[in-house]
């Protein structure tokens, strides 16, 4: 799994360093659609182990790999294990009155990226999916 994540966090980051992220966000879920709030224990100890994985490879990276790049990997990566996500990016105040931006994703009840004092910020934009595959299917309602 270290080899998966590290080439997709390069690959990743990568596109948001050179795409526009109204490019990026087609492939994020529905903006505005929550996951459901809870997960079945096998999935959402999978999710789990994925967020690690991507936190810790994330630290040794060449290259930066922020919350942003990690919400994404780790949502690549649950999504292909049919796991329902929400992806959210946020921001809050610094002491300096500057904007901070944060983004991290939740399966269920947990948090798997970006878990840091995520209360501090103020949703501004989330884009969810129920695990299906956006490249063949734009909504999973459908």
């Amino acid at each position: 799994m270290f080899l998966h994540v590290l080439c997709l966090t390069g690959i990743l980051r990568a596109f948001v360093i050179m795409l526009p992220f109204k490019w990026i966000a087609r492939y994020l879920g529905k903006q505005g659609m929550n996951s459901p709030a809870e997960e079945n224990v096998v999935k959402l100890e999978a999710a789990q182990k994925i967020g690690r994985a991507v936190e810790i490879v994330s630290r040794y990276t060449p290259w930066e790999s922020k919350c942003m790049v990690q919400a994404i990997t780790a949502k690549v990566l649950v999504r292909k294990r049919g796991i329902a996500n929400t992806m959210y990016f946020g921001v809050r105040k610094n002491k300096k009155n500057g904007l901070v931006a944060h983004a991290w994703l939740r399966v269920g009840p947990a948090i798997i990226t970006g878990n840091c004092s995520v209360e501090e910020f103020k949703v501004v934009s989330l884009f969810g999916d129920y695990g299906c595959d956006y490249i063949v299917r734009k909504d999973c309602s459908e």
